[in-house]
């Protein structure tokens, strides 16, 4: 019943108020690009920001990427965001809406000299969740060689590499620099660090269960990339474009 009503709903956009709101799929706490807390972030404002532009409402559910993708096939969100076409999952695929910029990080003390994903290999490496998926058929080879490592709590990356029990971390460089200032005390989280800028930069999506809702979030989003909110959104959160 819900996804009948939420369909009539954008149907007749824009002609009428749309009592139905779009609900979508986040993944945890990942700042600057989603401050669960404040239901903000750089992620999350430029979807709003997009929906706003075409008069839809939105609200926002904050899952672990399994529940994510869970709820999304029991349709219990209309959408997930911060996908790639590698997930592998199904449904109606938006314009790419965000970039992150992920690098291997080590300290700067080390002197490691990284030029390629595949010299990853040569060492230990802790990574984001999924980034063997996400990161490509290269660096999922290096992670199945090297002494390899994901976690989900992302902050548990910058307290491993101050404590030297890890030589690489593989990250968003924004989201570890933000994660800094939440280090244990007794780490020195302005040691200097070096970043290796091996992989490209990762593209993210969304996902619907119907193409109308898509189609209206494209809409928008292309919207705001004319009209300059979206680059003041990067300003904001990222200090640059």
């Amino acid at each position: 019943m819900r996804l009948r009503l939420l369909l009539i709903s954008l149907l007749i956009l824009p002609t009428y108020a749309v009592s139905v709101s779009l609900t979508i799929g986040s993944a945890l706490n990942r700042p600057p690009y989603i401050l669960e807390d404040t239901g903000s972030g750089l992620e999350i404002d430029i979807i709003k920001a997009a929906f706003r532009e075409m008069g839809l409402p939105v609200n926002f559910k904050f899952y672990s990427r399994k529940r994510q993708l869970l709820y999304f096939n029991k349709e219990r969100v209309d959408a997930v965001m911060t996908m790639s076409t590698l997930n592998g999952v199904r449904g109606y695929w938006s314009d790419s809406y965000i970039e992150y910029t992920n690098v291997a990080i080590s300290l700067a003390s080390r002197q490691l000299k990284i030029n390629s994903i595949a010299e990853l290999q040569n060492y230990s490496i802790i990574a984001f969740e999924n980034a063997h998926i996400l990161l490509g058929p290269e660096f999922a080879a290096v992670a199945e060689k090297a002494t390899y490592n994901e976690v989900d709590n992302q902050l548990s990356q910058n307290n491993m590499l101050y404590l030297g029990r890890v030589d690489t971390v593989v990250a968003d460089r924004y989201v570890f620099n933000y994660l800094n200032n939440f280090v244990e005390k007794n780490l020195d989280s302005q040691q200097a660090v070096s970043y290796h800028l091996v992989f490209p930069r990762t593209p993210y999506r969304m996902v619907f269960h119907n193409s109308v809702a898509r189609d209206i979030f494209n809409q928008g989003l292309a919207k705001i990339k004319a009209n300059g909110i979206y680059e003041a959104l990067v300003a904001q959160y990222l200090g640059s474009a």
